[in-house]
């Protein structure tokens, strides 16, 4: 279930997109911003990384255009540092991290054939083309995880760091929620589970005598929509991605051989192996559904409200409750609470509840139930959600006694932007470095001079 509201798909494919219209041109000769030991930082660069902070940072206090200057100067430095020190990111890991990508545009962009059409290029093409770029950023995260994994905060380093505040100057925090959910998707009967079997075999036994097509069925039958529009293809995958049973049956399938139907939580399945590749492998499946009917629904909303009844006779932990019956994956690792993504704290601002959820938990007190409610997964199922309200924070303040876990987070982060600066300021020594003297004009980037 997603909590937070999403970020502008077109965006990020704009600054890919953008990246690569100057990249195809490199006949044209362009400014060089800056030259950082073998690695250039052109313009268009500079101005593609702007255009996407500017959407990011509208209220940046400072010179933004100079600013992106000077973190890609940095970002060339640890790339410079990835080199030296021969640190390798594999073919295979590129391959992963494009097709994640690949695969995530799809998904909120509707189909392969829209995001082709808005690119003006086919996938394969676009893939080959963005791979250099992700590779350089893969290389960079690895040597910033080298420098700041190592950096912690004391609960003394924390406290130091908010009295340095000014009391005039400490951050305002709006209302905060300490939330968790169970979530229950309805099960078929015995009934709907053997027709739904019934109509997969005959899809299977018609595939293998050659009386039908997997791609043209998978498109027409399957209850994947989102693979159907693409005959059923899923892209590339490693092992320890997917559920235990279809991966199992995915890695022993040889080319073109179509697998036993399977059983996973999401209903029947077959499926043929396109191609492997290394460790990953690309598969096309057929799903079928077990039809779910009204009594279905009845049964799980009476099971919510059963363990609402046990949670609340203290025969049952909100906790437990979660880890045994909950099935969204993402809050049941947290004893069914939601946490703020960037902070790692349980009290989350309200402002990045999904907007039904804020609707609902204002008519609810702290220590309260919501009735069984049914709502969509992202796969385009439909579960019961019950949410328990377990403390509400009004807008404040900043303070050590409600706010720790985020002044901690920011204390953290100071500490690791200065480990970060002191290792560029001496590594810089022995790298060169040359900024166009019609940049140099940005206050940001004079320490790069010095």
């Amino acid at each position: 279930m997603k909590i937070l509201k999403k970020v502008a798909l077109i965006s990020i494919i704009i600054i890919y997109k953008t990246t690569l219209i100057f990249a195809q041109h490199k006949q044209v000769i362009e400014d060089i911003a800056a030259v950082v030991g073998e690695n250039i930082i052109v313009k268009s660069e500079w101005e593609t990384e702007y255009l996407q902070a500017k959407e990011q940072y509208t209220e940046y206090n400072g010179d933004l255009h100079c600013e992106i200057l000077n973190q890609l100067i940095l970002q060339k430095l640890m790339l410079h540092k990835a080199e030296i020190d021969s640190i390798v990111v594999s073919d295979e890991q590129v391959d992963y991290e494009t097709e994640r990508k690949m695969r995530y545009f799809i998904s909120q962009i509707g189909d392969e054939k829209k995001l082709e059409q808005y690119l003006g290029k086919t996938i394969l093409q676009y893939k080959e083309e963005i791979k250099p770029k992700i590779k350089q950023q893969m290389l960079i995260q690895e040597v910033q995880k080298s420098l700041l994994d190592p950096v912690k905060v004391t609960p003394t380093e924390v406290k130091n760091y908010f009295d340095d505040i000014p009391a005039d100057s400490l951050p305002l925090f709006g209302a905060e929620v300490e939330l968790g959910q169970i979530i229950i998707t309805p099960k078929p009967n015995k009934y709907a589970k053997e027709y739904a079997y019934t109509l997969i075999k005959k899809y299977r036994d018609d595939i293998i005598a050659g009386k039908r097509n997997f791609e043209i069925t998978a498109k027409s039958f399957s209850d994947d929509k989102t693979s159907a529009v693409n005959g059923g293809e899923l892209g590339f995958f490693k092992r320890g991605e997917m559920v235990a049973t279809f991966e199992a049956a995915a890695f022993k399938l040889k080319p073109d051989s179509i697998s036993p139907i399977i059983e996973t939580q999401f209903g029947f399945h077959i499926l043929k192996l396109i191609e492997r590749k290394g460790e990953r492998i690309n598969v096309r499946h057929i799903l079928i559904k077990p039809t779910i009917i009204n009594q279905d629904l009845v049964e799980t909303e009476k099971l919510l409200n059963e363990i609402i009844d046990k949670i609340k006779k203290d025969s049952l932990t909100f906790c437990q409750a979660a880890n045994k019956y909950s099935e969204d994956e993402f809050t049941k690792s947290n004893c069914g609470f939601f946490s703020d993504p960037n902070l790692g704290s349980s009290k989350v601002d309200i402002e990045l509840l999904d907007k039904d959820i804020a609707l609902q938990i204002q008519k609810m007190k702290p220590g309260e139930f919501s009735v069984p409610a049914l709502v969509s997964m992202p796969d385009g199922s439909n579960a019961f959600r019950i949410l328990f309200l377990k403390s509400e924070t009004k807008p404040h303040k900043a303070n050590l006694k409600d706010d720790y876990q985020k002044i901690q987070a920011f204390a953290l982060e100071k500490k690791k932007q200065k480990t970060l600066n002191n290792w560029a300021d001496k590594y810089k020594k022995n790298v060169y470095i040359k900024i166009t003297e019609t940049y140099t004009n940005c206050k940001e980037i004079e320490h790069w001079l010095k």
